[in-house]
């Protein structure tokens, strides 16, 4: 463990439960293309006029704001450039993908309420995102970022980078969209259990942290269920 790291070593290799940690607000998330570098705070990067005043709103609404990037080298964007709007809450979480220009038409107020918004197309599969936000804390940047560019090489397409996702004593984090579950501390064997778990409507209970936007209680409740089965659980996404 290096010796700058301000958390401690049980933090990073699992000793230390990150049970039951997902952040409990975040239930509606809009994730905007940005190469960087990325500020400590993703609502404050440099955007073009439109998508400054989308995400300026989407803070306003308790929207979650995620800068996210391919992991590897960093291209300039031309006039165009990716954006996610989804739901991770109640039973039927979903996302949204599509390109945003000067023409960017997105109905956050719409979003923040869960309701589908009009914006793009649905995602054609599952997005996986991985903190690797340096300017928030190092340990995301030191574990993350290999971590990315790892699952970006088995999972080409559905990797993104990330900016801070909350908990990043828990670095390396994993979140698994659309519904929103959290994993962390993980490594590349462990990020890809839970990753090919997810794809087959399961969720594995190792460094499971719970699901963004909901109560902690019932975090616990569902991390305890997943324990108590001991593997990989079907059919609980819902």
């Amino acid at each position: 463990m290096p010796i700058d790291c301000e958390h401690g070593a049980a933090c990073h290799d699992g000793t230390e439960s990150s049970a039951a940690s997902a952040p409990e607000a975040s239930r509606a998330w809009l994730l905007i293309e940005h190469p960087g570098p990325w500020p400590p705070e993703a609502a404050d990067a440099e955007l073009p006029p439109r998508l400054r005043d989308v995400v300026t709103e989407a803070v306003s609404r308790e929207v979650r704001v995620q800068l996210i990037r391919r992991p590897g080298r960093r291209e300039p964007l031309g006039e165009r450039r990716t954006v996610l709007a989804g739901w991770t809450a109640d039973s039927e979480p979903w996302l949204r993908r599509g390109s945003a220009g000067a023409d960017l038409e997105l109905d956050v107020a719409t979003l923040s309420q869960g309701q589908p918004v009009t914006f793009g197309a649905p995602a054609e599969g599952p997005v996986f995102l991985v903190c690797g936000h340096a300017k928030r804390n190092a340990c995301c940047a030191r574990f993350g970022v290999p971590l990315a560019q790892a699952l970006a090489d088995r999972y080409p397409g559905q990797v993104w980078e990330t900016t801070h996702v909350g908990g990043h004593r828990y670095a390396a984090n994993l979140v698994l969209l659309p519904h929103g579950h959290y994993y962390g501390p993980v490594d590349v064997a462990l990020a890809s259990a839970a990753i090919d778990a997810y794809q087959h409507g399961a969720i594995t209970p190792v460094r499971y942290r719970g699901r963004a936007g909901r109560p902690r209680e019932q975090q616990e409740a569902e991390h305890a269920s997943l324990v108590r089965a001991g593997q990989a659980v079907a059919a609980a996404l819902d």
